[in-house]
């Protein structure tokens, strides 16, 4: 019995020695700790920004890329129900709320991943009908010329 305690007692100093030669290491005052956590700091507030700067890119794209095929897709549709377009602009316009509507939903970091093909878009919360009533009510400025002619046709 003796002997085992004597090797649980070592043990125990043993292990108790070590950490405390770890601890002093941590601890070590000197100019190379302060440069090298002066340098992590400075790669983190770099990197940071970097990184946003990226998100936003490719969250822009995307942006750019929906707007470019919503428009077309309109005009297109505008053009099978022998409708004129009113104005070009009014459809990227229309389209250009809807996607701002779909960045609030879902934010930049999800839309970047998205054009990224880290996310899948079917797992975005979608524009919903109520959202693209307000962007139309949004860009109608009552007219009472085009009015009349809608109605008379």
């Amino acid at each position: 019995m003796n002997i085992n305690k004597l090797i649980g007692i070592h043990a125990v100093q043993g292990w108790w020695r070590s950490r405390g030669a770890t601890i002093g290491n941590l601890r070590r005052p000197g100019k190379r700790l302060w440069k090298r956590d002066a340098t992590y700091l400075l790669l983190i507030s770099l990197a940071l920004p970097a990184g946003y700067f990226m998100a936003y890119h490719f969250a822009a794209h995307t942006l750019r890329e929906l707007v470019n095929s919503c428009s077309a897709r309109f005009e297109i549709e505008l053009e099978k129900a022998e409708i004129e377009p009113p104005i070009e602009a009014l459809s990227r316009s229309l389209c250009e709320c809807q996607a701002q509507t779909l960045l609030n939903k879902n934010g930049v970091v999800r839309i970047a991943l998205v054009d990224s093909h880290l996310l899948d878009p079917q797992s975005l919360e979608p524009v919903t009908e109520e959202d693209g009533e307000a962007c139309i009510n949004a860009l109608w400025k009552p007219d009472a010329e085009l009015a009349k002619r809608l109605t008379l046709k």
